[in-house]
């Protein structure tokens, strides 16, 4: 592992290096490049796209870099026993399934911590929920919080309960997320042993990836961020909390106010406030929570519009308090936010991509392309050894090719729901919080997936047009035409995700049984 991570910091290095030489390479040519108003036009959405994507690609590779150079392990302070501090365990529900909520009260309750306290906070407003959850608390001897008038969703439920609560710590998990017993026995300590720190979140890890190509694909997302992404984080204190599996000291949440209501993505927002505020974070990579995945498009899309409209209204906030107060962060620290809070303009850059090779195979717009040698010497050496680090990295996590390529894919046919929700949080507009189903069998019936008949459609057209004129651009329009191969191959995969789970299958094969 040692000798692993030294020479792939010396690749990220050189990688670094490479993408800054191609981004000032790219910028030199569009600026001295002859279009008229059409290719200048499609001129920068393709730069626009490009840069997306080179900036991302140097984040991860500063992550990559950084990996092992904070330290390895939190300091912990050694508790005496019958003098631990109090935490309040809390899950907060809103019309979720009885079996999920109930699954993971018990483990709670076998949590091999002496002095917790477990709450229930149901935020229901239909009365046979509020009864599943009285019965629940009975059943168990749990407590449930509810409140007289609802505001801010998840936080505002939250934030209610911090009110009444007199417990040290509070841990916060989904309704879906269950703990190990160890759990607190390894994150308690952490926060002792530094009363500056305001939170120490751990990973999400999903249990059902055999149940659906969504839940295997959302899963892998999930590794990609928490096994490097976070760790880059951490190194630089810049570690921001992700709503579950995180154990917060309450009086930190107190001194901003608690969680930041007006966002969906409470969590982030909450973070940059901390921040701010000179309290510190701390990622423990290690797994000691599981949870679900989603099994089903639907559910996925939901869930990745409500993140995405968000983090990015958030990442408005980010950019407002950094031209206001520019010393509130350290300097790795605004990156990091930035990073993260750009991260769903991912549909908008995808979309550029995807549009440009057609619209030049088509319509030759723009009429001037990179000429062959600055093509081969400058972006396919960015792109590769970017592309082989990433996977190298993820290979040392034992994930292998398949897995983290279609994990990738799954992101990208988000596409759509990405666009639309990036403009909601750009314009400020906030987007209603729904709850995603677990577990529900379902798919995107076929006409609402026009987007995508539609953009494969043109990619199509592009590649037989391009086909016939090959001769008299071979170059230029054989790049173009690799890249709409490139592109139909993922929009292709719309239908391979678009599936009922197995459940689902089994479900319905036991339906047809009983009808007949």
């Amino acid at each position: 592992m040692e000798r692993f991570l030294k020479n792939i910091k010396i690749f990220s290095f050189v990688s670094i290096i490479i993408i800054c030489f191609y981004f000032l390479i790219r910028i030199l040519i569009f600026s001295y490049s002859d279009y008229d108003f059409l290719e200048k036009l499609f001129g920068v959405l393709l730069l626009i796209g490009e840069t997306y994507m080179l900036i991302h690609a140097f984040g991860y590779m500063i992550h990559i870099f950084m990996l092992g150079s904070g330290k390895k392990e939190p300091i912990k302070k050694e508790i005496i026993p019958g003098e631990e501090p109090s935490v309040a365990i809390v899950v907060a529900a809103r019309h979720e399934p009885k079996e999920v909520v109930e699954g993971t009260i018990v483990t709670f309750k076998n949590l091999d911590y002496p002095n917790k306290s477990i709450y229930f906070l149901d935020d229901s407003s239909e009365q046979n929920y509020k009864d599943e959850a009285d019965e629940i608390a009975k059943r168990h001897g749990i407590k449930v919080f509810r409140r007289s008038e609802r505001h801010g969703a998840k936080a505002g439920i939250i934030n209610d309960f911090l009110k009444t609560m007199t417990e040290k710590y509070i841990a916060i998990f989904d309704a879906d997320q269950n703990p190990m017993p160890h759990f607190l026995n390894e994150i308690i300590p952490i926060l002792e042993a530094d009363p500056k720190l305001a939170f120490v979140q751990t990973p999400q890890f999903y249990t059902n990836i055999g149940e659906s190509p969504v839940a295997r694909g959302s899963a892998m997302q999930q590794a990609i961020f928490y096994e490097i992404i976070c760790e880059g984080k951490n190194a630089s204190g810049s570690m921001f909390c992700c709503g579950t599996n995180v154990v917060f000291r309450r009086d930190a949440l107190l001194d901003v106010g608690g969680f930041q209501e007006e966002f969906i993505t409470e969590d982030f927002a909450t973070s940059v406030e901390l921040h701010m505020k000179g309290w510190r974070s701390w990622y423990y990579n290690h797994v000691i929570a599981f949870g679900m995945g989603h099994q089903t498009l639907p559910a996925y899309f939901k869930q990745q519009s409500r993140w995405a409209g968000g983090t990015i209204s958030v990442f408005r906030k980010v950019i407002v308090s950094f031209l206001k107060n520019p010393f509130s962060l350290s300097p790795v620290q605004w990156w990091e936010y930035f990073l993260a809070g750009s991260y769903y303009f991912l549909g908008w850059a995808f979309f550029f991509l995807m549009i440009c090779p057609i619209v030049f195979l088509l319509f030759n717009i723009p009429s001037f392309f990179l000429a062959p040698e600055i093509y081969l010497t400058v972006y396919l050496p960015y792109f590769s050894l970017t592309f082989l680090i990433f996977f190298a990295s993820m290979k040392e996590r034992h994930y292998n090719f398949k897995q983290v390529y279609y994990g990738l894919i799954l992101g990208t046919l988000s596409f759509p729901i990405l666009m639309k929700a990036a403009l909601y949080g750009l314009l400020g507009k906030r987007m209603s919080f729904v709850i995603t189903t677990k577990g529900k069998s379902e798919t995107i019936p076929f006409l609402y997936l026009w987007p995508y008949l539609i953009m494969i459609s043109l990619n199509i057209a592009a590649i037989v047009y391009g086909i016939i004129r090959l001769e008299y651009s071979p170059y230029a329009i054989s790049v173009n035409i690799f890249w709409a191969f490139y592109h139909l191959f993922i929009l292709s995969k719309i239908f391979y995700f678009n599936q009922m789970p197995e459940i689902g299958r089994e479900e319905k094969a036991r339906w047809v049984t009983l009808k007949n």
